[in-house]
C-alpha cells in the first residue's frame, strides 16, 4: 500500500495557486494535470519524508510557474503601483495647470487636446495592447510601456509649442493603455488568485489618492516652479518602476493559446493580430471625443460637424461589431467575450462608475470654486472627504473580498449609497451648511469605492480557468473605464454648461457668458449687485449636473447584477474557485 494521503492537498494546490493558470511555467491547464498525475510514489515506510519531498516539489513548482512570494512580491508590487500612480496622476495633475500652459503658448483654441490627446491614445489603442500580450512576454510589454510614457512625458516638458505638447500627450497615453492592460496581466501571472483584491483594492486606492493629487500637485508646481514639473516627475518614478521590473520581475511566456501556435515565427503571430479591428476602433474613439471636445465649446451640438461626428461614430461602431463576428476568435473582442454576461456587465458597470466618479471629482470642486469663492487648491481640500471616503470603501471591500472570497455584494451594494449621495447633493443651495457637504460627500464617494474594483475582480475570477483570454477580457474592461471617464466628462460638463446659459440668461442677462464660464473667479470681480444671480446659476447648472450621475449609478446597479457570482477563495484546487 502506498500512502498519498498528502499528495491530493499539495497536487491541488499546485494546479489552483494561479487563478487557473498553467502550473508548470508556460503549460495549459491541461498539460499541468497531466504533469501532476506523475508525482512520484513512496512506500508506507517513508510516508514523512514522502510528504517533506512532496512539499518541497509543491515549493519549486510554484516557483517555476511564475508566483512571487515574500519581499520579492512586494517590491514587484510598488513597482506597479508608482506605475499606475504616474498613469492617473496625468489625467488630472494638467487640469489647474491648463490656464498658464494655453496663456504660455497663446493657444486657448487647443485647449481641449491637452486632455483629450492623452485619452484618444489610451482608449483607441488599449485592446490592441490587451490582445498583443496574447503574443507577447507581459514583462516586456510593461517595460515598452513605460518607456513610451516616459518619452511622451519628456516631450510634454521640453515643449516649445502646443502641437509638440499635444504630440507628447499622445504618446504618454501609448504608454499608459500599456502600463494600465499589462500591469493586470502581471498581477494574474504572480499572484494567487485569492491574494488579488487585496493587490486590486491597493491600485485602487492608489488610483483614487492619484485623481485628488494631481491638481492640488499641478497647481502648487504651476504656481511656485513652472508647470513643466507637471511632466518631468514622471522620470525618476519611470526609472525606479523600470529598474525593479527588469530585475525582479520573471519574463513569462504568453499562455496557450490554440489560434497562434507556438512554432509559428513572431512576425506571423504580429500578422495574425487584428490591425482591422484597431484601426475601426481608434477612427471611432477619435469621433466621439472630438464631438465630445467640441461640441457646446467651438461648435455648437446642431453644428453639422458635431452631427456628422456622431453619425460617424455609429457607422463605426457597426462596422467594428462586423468586423468582431467576420475575424471571430482573431478578433480584438474574440465571440467567446461578447457572448460572456460576465465580461459585458463588468464592462458597462465600470463604465457607469467611471462616469459618476470622474462627473462628481470635476462638478464638487467647481461648486466650491464658483459658490464659496475658494481657491481651485482650497476646493481640493473641500473634496477630500469624497475622495477619503472611496478610498476607505475601496480597502472596506477589498478585505472582505480577501478574507471571504465574494465580490458580488458589492455590485449590489455600492449604487444605493452613491444614489442617496449624489442625490443629496442634487438639493444643495448657496447656503447648504459645510458639514451637510461633507456627509453627502462621503455617502456617494463610499458608494463608489464598495464598487470600483470589483468589475476587474469579476473578470479575472471568470477566466481563472482560461488564461490566455484573461489579457483581451480585461482589455475590453480597462477599455469601458477609459471611455466611461473621456465620455462621461464630456457628457457631464455638457449638462452644466447648457444649464449654465440658459440660467444666465434667465437671472443675469447682462452678464458676459463666456467670461464666467471660462473663469469662475470673474464671477466675483463683477458688480456686487450681479453676483448672486450669477453664483445661483451656476448652483443651478451644478446640481443638475448630478442628474446623469444619478442615472449612471442606477445604471450600474443593474448591470453589475447580471455579473457570475464566483468566489475567489480557492477551495480544494478548484480552478476557478466556484459559482454560487
Amino acid at each position: 500500500m502506498e500512502d498519498h494521503s498528502a499528495t491530493p492537498t499539495l497536487r491541488e494546490e499546485i494546479r489552483g495557486g494561479l487563478a487557473g493558470e498553467a502550473v508548470e511555467y508556460g503549460q495549459s491547464p491541461s498539460l499541468a494535470r497531466t504533469a501532476s498525475q506523475k508525482l512520484p510514489h513512496h512506500d508506507t515506510a517513508s510516508s514523512e519524508n514522502a510528504k517533506l519531498e512532496s512539499k518541497e516539489e509543491t515549493e519549486k513548482t510554484q516557483d517555476d510557474s511564475g508566483l512571487l512570494s515574500g519581499l520579492r512580491l512586494y517590491l514587484v508590487f510598488l513597482s506597479l503601483m508608482l506605475c499606475v500612480f504616474m498613469f492617473a496622476l496625468d489625467q488630472s495633475i494638467v487640469s489647474t495647470a491648463i490656464p498658464i500652459i494655453v496663456s504660455d503658448f497663446h493657444a486657448f483654441d487647443q485647449v481641449a487636446w491637452i486632455i483629450t490627446g492623452y485619452f484618444l491614445t489610451q482608449c483607441g489603442l488599449i485592446m490592441f495592447v490587451g490582445q498583443l500580450l496574447t503574443v507577447l512576454k507581459a514583462k516586456w510589454m510593461l517595460l515598452g510601456a513605460v518607456f513610451f510614457f516616459e518619452l511622451g512625458s519628456l516631450v510634454c516638458a521640453v515643449a516649445k509649442d502646443m502641437d509638440t505638447l499635444i504630440g507628447g500627450r499622445a504618446v504618454q497615453g501609448i504608454g499608459a493603455s500599456g502600463m494600465f492592460v499589462s500591469i493586470l496581466s502581471v498581477i494574474a501571472t504572480v499572484t494567487r488568485v485569492d491574494q488579488r483584491a487585496a493587490f486590486m483594492s491597493s491600485f485602487g486606492i492608489v488610483f483614487v489618492i492619484s485623481s485628488v493629487v494631481g491638481p492640488l500637485l499641478g497647481g502648487a508646481f504651476t504656481q511656485h516652479v513652472s508647470w513643466r514639473w507637471c511632466f518631468y516627475i514622471n522620470l525618476p518614478f519611470g526609472g525606479i518602476a523600470a529598474a525593479a521590473v527588469v530585475f525582479l520581475l520573471p519574463a513569462r511566456d504568453p499562455e496557450k493559446n490554440d489560434n497562434v501556435p507556438d512554432d509559428m515565427p513572431l512576425w506571423k503571430k504580429l500578422m495574425r493580430l487584428d490591425w482591422l479591428g484597431t484601426a475601426l476602433i481608434f477612427c471611432l474613439v477619435t469621433s466621439l471625443l472630438l464631438a465630445l471636445s467640441w461640441g457646446g465649446n467651438q461648435y455648437s451640438w446642431k453644428n453639422w460637424r458635431i452631427i456628422f461626428l456622431f453619425i460617424l461614430g455609429g457607422l463605426l461602431a457597426i462596422a467594428f461589431v462586423a468586423s468582431q463576428i467576420w475575424l471571430d476568435k482573431r478578433a480584438l473582442i474574440p465571440l467567446s467575450l461578447l457572448k460572456d454576461r460576465t465580461v459585458l456587465s463588468a464592462a458597462c458597470t465600470i463604465f457607469f462608475w467611471m462616469l459618476a466618479m470622474l462627473g462628481g471629482t470635476y462638478q464638487l470642486p467647481l461648486f466650491y470654486q464658483a459658490v464659496r469663492n475658494h481657491s481651485p487648491e482650497k476646493s481640493g481640500v473641500d473634496i477630500i472627504a469624497f475622495m477619503l471616503s472611496v478610498c476607505v470603501a475601496i480597502f472596506v471591500s477589498g478585505g472582505f473580498t480577501t478574507k471571504f472570497g465574494r465580490y458580488y455584494p458589492f455590485f449590489l451594494l455600492g449604487p444605493p449609497f452613491s444614489a442617496v449621495g449624489f442625490g443629496l447633493l442634487y438639493t444643495v443651495n448657496a447656503n447648504t451648511a459645510g458639514s451637510k457637504l461633507i456627509g453627502y460627500q462621503i455617502l456617494a464617494g463610499f458608494g463608489v469605492g464598495l464598487s470600483f474594483q470589483m468589475a476587474f475582480l469579476a473578470v479575472q475570477a471568470q477566466y481563472h480557468e482560461r488564461p490566455h483570454l484573461l489579457p483581451q477580457a480585461t482589455a475590453v474592461v480597462t477599455f469601458m473605464q477609459l471611455t466611461g471617464a473621456a465620455i462621461g466628462i464630456g457628457i457631464v460638463n455638457t449638462v452644466q454648461s447648457v444649464y449654465l446659459n440658459t440660467e444666465i440668461k434667465r437671472l443675469a442677462p447682462d452678464v458676459d457668458f463666456e467670461l464666467v464660464r471660462h473663469s469662475v473667479s470673474a464671477i466675483y470681480t463683477l458688480p456686487k449687485a450681479q453676483q448672486p444671480a450669477v453664483v445661483e446659476a451656476y448652483v443651478i447648472s451644478i446640481t443638475k449636473s448630478f442628474i446623469p450621475i444619478i442615472i449612471a449609478v442606477s445604471l450600474a446597479l443593474i448591470s453589475g447584477a447580471f455579473v457570475r457570482n464566483h468566489s475567489m477563495l480557492q477551495k480544494g484546487g478548484a480552478g476557478g474557485g466556484h459559482m454560487a
